[in-house]
């Protein structure tokens, strides 16, 4: 991908000049800018060269007509430099040019360096710019990058390693954990949570290189399919973070004959749950990263993780039942009740039937819709309902639990 990108950019840049240098009168000096401009305009996606090319012209415009104007009525000193500087630098602030806003002041000081007096170099200057930012634009939109395979592989990345951290815990439960053990626990999974960060940029790139990209028109809705993904990493990671968080409440709260992990027989059939967690995680990876295509369908994927998913499910009611055995008052009941509710949380977010669901979702939306990012107004929509629905499953899955620990409480 490295390799491709600098023979690209590379191609793009020689374009620029040789066609600039076409243009130009004979005797005029070498066009340098323009391939600059031309590797400047040129951006990760076809959204951000179409963002990139009009801050860059107005960028060298203004620098330009700053120098020029300040020559002719200050001429050249230290102080109307300094001038040019400073006004260069608030007009790309007051213009928002971003990254840009430097090039004003560069513009400027570009233009006295070959003569501020000389309107030629400065409209040779404009030219050059005009000349390398089309070159940059028509590549950008006629041969844009596509940034999927970076997208997926982070995914998988992310994927393993959560996989791995769930295999890590599983494998501590078969032996003799204490406190430390359940404390590294929750370390892996928050740091599970900053690599997850880095793939949302990789995701997030992905995301922005199918649009607007003839190159893409197959992967129209991948980008989503990566993000919808990652999502739900995400929502396990965070569940998988409050579990050890109550298993190490336990342990340091409890007697040591009273805690979640004195008991082995819990500990392994705990640990039974979350190989089974492992493996779904592993298999929900390689089906979000499968499934990119528009005809994609995954279908062996999907029959393996509805499999999983049920095994996972009848070790969670094999748990219930030896904590219900272990019954010794409210406080305990109140947290074997929670550890239930992220267990049927972890096992809730791997089922199939959520990607088939999104995938319908993503799949039927209006093609412009695909493009285009979503408005605020929907961002906030999105999230007030989908923290209504978490609120409401979270206590939903309370009650239920509270209510199968006080049916079959032997004080009542």
């Amino acid at each position: 991908m490295a390799t491709l990108d600098a023979v690209r950019l590379t191609v793009i840049a020689v374009m620029a000049y040789a066609l600039a240098r076409w243009l130009q009168p004979r005797g005029a000096p070498l066009p340098l800018l323009a391939p600059l401009t031309a590797l400047l305009v040129v951006q990760v996606s076809a959204l951000r060269t179409l963002h990139s090319v009009w801050q860059r012209v107005l960028a060298v415009a203004f620098g330009v007509l700053t120098a020029v104007a300040l020559a002719q009525w200050l001429g050249f000193s230290w102080w109307s430099l300094g001038l040019a500087i400073l006004a260069g630098l608030l007009i790309g602030f007051g213009l928002r040019l971003g990254d840009q806003a430097l090039e004003v002041p560069i513009s400027a000081m570009l233009i006295f360096s070959l003569g501020a007096a000389n309107e030629g170099a400065a409209w040779d200057r404009i030219l050059e710019t005009l000349i390398g930012a089309a070159v940059g634009l028509t590549a950008g939109l006629a041969w844009p990058p596509v940034r999927i395979g970076a997208g997926r592989e982070a995914l998988a990345d992310v994927g393993h390693r959560l996989g791995h951290t769930v295999d890590r815990m599983a494998s501590d439960l078969r032996g003799d954990p204490g406190v430390d053990h359940a404390e590294n626990w929750l370390s892996d999974t928050k740091q599970m949570l900053r690599e997850m960060t880095r793939t949302d940029e990789a995701i997030g790139q992905a995301e922005e290189s199918v649009r607007l990209n003839p190159r893409a028109l197959t992967l129209i809705d991948a980008g989503v399919a990566l993000r919808d993904g990652l999502e739900m990493l995400e929502h396990f990671d965070v569940s998988l973070r409050t579990l050890t968080r109550a298993i190490v409440d336990s342990v340091r709260t409890e007697e040591e004959d009273d805690h979640v992990l004195s008991d082995p027989s819990v500990r392994t059939r705990l640990a039974d749950v979350l190989d089974e967690l492992a493996e779904g995680v592993r298999v929900y990876t390689a089906l979000a990263v499968a499934d990119l295509t528009r005809d994609a369908a995954p279908r062996d994927l999907e029959r393996r993780l509805d499999a999983l998913v049920a095994s996972a499910g009848e070790d969670r009611h094999r748990l219930a039942e030896l904590l219900t055995e272990r019954d010794r008052g409210v406080r305990q009941r109140t947290l074997y009740g929670e550890i239930l509710m992220h267990i049927d949380r972890l096992i809730n977010y791997l089922h199939p039937e959520h990607r088939e669901r999104a995938r319908r979702r993503w799949r039927n939306r209006d093609l412009a819709a695909r493009h285009l990012p979503e408005r605020p107004a929907d961002l906030v929509r999105k999230t007030r309902r989908g923290v209504r629905q978490a609120s409401a499953s979270a206590g939903k899955a309370a009650r239920d639990n509270a209510a199968t620990f006080d049916d079959e409480d032997p004080q009542k």
